[in-house]
């Protein structure tokens, strides 16, 4: 963010959605940083509106500080903020403009996001279980005249306003001194065992679909995994030696186009970079998702999963988690034969997911397609 001097302001204040990490690259800027005025704006899911000064005149900044070159600011997540760059004085014109970065983290990343996942597919399998067909049964009949905010016992509910709760009670207490013949003495204890049944049995399917849901936690997880691997950039190798242990060498004196960038079983290999890749089990499938196709245009690339046998998984799961400083050897991967672990191990590194090294003569008494 580029702010021109003289006490230019950027943003109005406001809270964000994210947790910001402000680094200060050159000249000044003041920054005053609030806590969240109430519990329903703290740990927000949302960016906020525009404040006026008058909204803050009351309040306390926590912070106010001037940020220089090097300094580095964290605010989190609902924190109202503004900011801007000093006035120009005869003893500061040194100061003039303000450049920060900032680095953003945990933008939809709550439980709420996870449970947003998770608890829909929950509820569709509970609906298509072959075992049980409690949620799918049809609705007990007349439910409607008993059970509604209408019919409920709205003396004992305290999130009523304080006048309409002591109405309530003086209606129940009147009710209570009254004389009620016996037929709509039953009816209302017809009335409330209906809407006990009612909630007892909702409740029973309610935590039919948490178990469900519970049983689903590493498959949700893998969904917000997947979400995250298409939001983020791809990969940056920059130096010579990371380029030149990968499928993007251009360099004909090393090993990799020596070679002809064919993986061998004493060839050592790892995952470019850690978190770039990620595998989740589909369909009796195992489904390798990676950003290393990412575009740099956000979402420009839709993600392209690699499709593999279930019985391929222990291999991959050890690929895709070692990472620098360590390697695997293809031939210590965990599978049945040594072709299929050099053809796993290939495929990866032909979509530039692995880094490769080859430190011995390769062994070539194994020949894949």
């Amino acid at each position: 963010y580029l702010t021109p001097p003289s006490a230019s302001q950027g943003f109005a204040p406001h809270y964000d959605d994210i947790e910001a990490f402000v680094l200060q690259l050159e000249g000044c800027k003041h920054w005053k940083v609030y806590p969240p005025m109430n519990k329903g704006e703290t740990l927000p899911r949302a960016s906020s509106t525009d404040y006026t000064e008058e909204d803050l005149k009351d309040i306390q900044p926590t912070l106010d500080v001037v940020l220089k070159p090097g300094d580095i600011l964290y605010m989190p997540r609902g924190w109202i903020h503004q900011a801007m760059t000093l006035p120009t004085t005869a003893n500061s014109k040194k100061d003039g403009h303000s450049l920060h970065l900032t680095v953003s983290a945990m933008q939809n990343w709550a439980w709420a996001d996870l449970l947003e996942i998770l608890v829909p597919e929950a509820l569709e399998a509970a609906c298509q279980s072959t075992t049980s067909t409690s949620l799918r049964q049809g609705l007990p009949r007349n439910f409607l005249e008993y059970m509604g905010a209408i019919h409920d016992n709205v003396s004992s509910n305290d999130e009523l306003p304080e006048g309409l709760k002591q109405a309530a009670q003086a209606h129940e207490k009147q009710s209570n001194e009254d004389d009620e013949d016996d037929e709509e003495k039953i009816a209302k204890q017809i009335k409330q065992k209906q809407q006990k049944q009612f909630r007892e049995e909702a409740k029973k399917r309610i935590m039919r679909v948490c178990k469900e849901a519970m049983s689903m936690i590493d498959a949700g997880c893998d969904q917000i995994g997947k979400r995250f691997l298409s939001d983020r950039l791809p990969p940056a190798l920059f130096t010579k030696n990371e380029l030149s242990l990968t499928s993007e060498s251009k360099d004909a004196t090393h090993h990799t186009a020596t070679h002809g960038g064919k993986l061998w079983p004493n060839t050592l290999c790892r995952l470019v970079r850690p978190g770039i890749a990620r595998l989740a089990l589909e369909d009796n499938k195992a489904v390798l998702y990676h950003c290393v196709d990412n575009s740099r245009v956000y979402h420009g690339n839709p993600l392209s999963p690699m499709e593999f046998e279930l019985d391929d998984a222990p291999a991959l799961e050890m690929l895709l988690t070692t990472v620098e400083p360590h390697w695997i050897c293809v031939q210590d991967l965990i599978h049945d034969d040594i072709e299929d672990k050099m053809d796993i191990a290939q495929s990866l590194y032909d979509e530039g997911i692995l880094a490769i090294l080859q430190t011995e003569t390769p062994d070539k008494s194994v020949q894949t397609g």
